[in-house]
């Protein structure tokens, strides 16, 4: 396994993750920082469990299985928020993945949205999330899949899209007692969504709404191609062969 480097990243995190609360701005290290990043040869690590790998050009986040079983509404959360309803969880805080992700090259662009709307076609409007593509993997046991191959809806036959993920980089949000801002997915868990809440750190292409009483829940996970839960696994987040573009 390569040395993770201590030297380099110190100003580089601090940079990046730093005040997160204050503004969108403090998400995102300075030039200086980002081209000593560029320079590095070896992986950063931007918080316990979360590695910055410019050169292989992917994020590796440790995380553990927590549902095999049921409906779906993310594909990774924090834990503690929604595990019952999410394929893996993990420890770190979403502003670290969200760093990470920077480091390796990604462009945040926004969540989706939607809303009741009387009128149009289904009574619905929906706003597409907007960013990069984003491929999602999981290692264990010496393989690696993607992470869609987990998710499932055997009640229509349709299968999940390989890699139907952008990089919409959450939110902030200002708190309730007007002292400043919050990255939204820290206090909601939002790491990587499949319905829409709308401060997704890595969001599902499409708008799914959070309530059951407008679009029926759709996606489950497999368990037939799962490993039990509480099974430790590493999460994967890579640029597309093509470039974050």
């Amino acid at each position: 396994m390569p040395r993770l480097s201590c030297r380099v990243p110190c100003t580089i995190i601090a940079l990046a993750m730093a005040t997160a609360a204050c503004a969108p701005s403090a998400l995102r290290p300075s030039a200086e920082a980002q081209a000593a990043t560029r320079a590095a040869e070896t992986p950063v690590a931007v918080a316990d469990g979360v590695v910055a790998d410019r050169a292989r050009g992917e994020v590796r986040v440790r995380a553990e299985v927590a549902c095999n079983q049921g409906w779906l509404e993310q594909a990774v959360c924090a834990r503690g928020t929604r595990d019952h309803e999410s394929l893996l969880v993990i420890d770190a805080p979403a502003r670290s993945v969200h760093a990470a992700m920077l480091l390796v090259g990604f462009e945040p662009g926004a969540p989706g949205s939607w809303r009741e709307a009387p009128g149009t076609p289904g009574g619905i409007e929906r706003v597409l999330p907007a960013g990069p593509g984003v491929e999602l993997w999981v290692r264990a046991g010496g393989r690696e899949v993607p992470l869609s191959s987990w998710i499932a809806d055997p009640g229509r036959g349709r299968r999940f899209e390989e890699h139907p993920w952008v990089f919409a980089g959450s939110r902030m949000r200002a708190r309730r007692n007007g002292s400043g801002h919050d990255y939204a997915a820290d206090r909601s868990g939002s790491i990587v969504g499949i319905v829409t809440f709308g401060d997704e750190v890595v969001a599902f292409r499409e708008v799914v709404p959070d309530r059951t009483d407008v679009t029926e829940p759709q996606w489950q996970a497999r368990t037939d191609a799962m490993p039990a839960s509480g099974t430790a696994v590493e999460l994967v987040i890579k640029v597309p062969k093509g470039g974050t573009a």
